[in-house]
């Protein structure tokens, strides 16, 4: 059964004219807030993810960024493909993307931009999922990671057809 991980980028600088948006790097507070995500990952979840079969990155830095200071806290992380088309993505983008994922990868990373990542998010959410789904329209901080599985291939996911596994923020992670 596939799951899929989606997480923004941690928090960013508001940039230079000469960086563009492409070119803008996390701050201390998103540096921190990727590695709470990759040491959660890791070790502290419920369901630790001890293999991801692909990551998918959007091109901006601020993205590639969080996915080196995620895998320093995983074993064996796959390398990242970075997608331009994932860069600031619709959610319509993303779930034409997500559709045509391969069978075989069964454990899939994106990571990316709001509005986009969020709007895919709440898509994705089966609505019967009570609490966690009224957390979910409600807030998507830099940094969340959500999880869901699905009980379809790649091919044939939907709207709501993602059980709601995971949604954790850095500051969840922070006493």
């Amino acid at each position: 059964m596939p799951a899929l991980y989606l997480l923004r980028h941690g928090d960013a600088d508001a940039g230079t004219p000469d960086q563009g948006d492409l070119g803008r790097i996390l701050n201390a507070r998103g540096n921190n807030e990727a590695a709470l995500i990759g040491r959660y990952l890791a070790e502290k979840s419920a369901h630790p993810v001890r293999h991801l079969d692909l990551v998918l990155c959007s091109a901006a830095q601020r993205t590639q960024q969080t996915w080196a200071l995620v895998a320093g806290h995983l074993t064996n992380p796959p390398k990242a493909q970075v997608e331009q088309d994932l860069y600031l993505c619709s959610a319509s983008g993303l779930d034409k993307r997500v559709r045509s994922l391969p069978d075989d990868a069964e454990n899939v990373l994106i990571i990316g931009h709001n509005p986009g990542l969020h709007e895919a998010a709440i898509y994705y959410a089966d609505v019967s999922d009570g609490p966690i789904m009224r957390r979910l329209y409600s807030e998507f901080p830099s940094a969340t990671l959500v999880a869901f599985q699905f009980s379809q291939a790649w091919s044939g996911i939907s709207q709501h057809t993602g059980r709601l596994k995971l949604f954790v923020t850095p500051k969840d992670l922070t006493p």
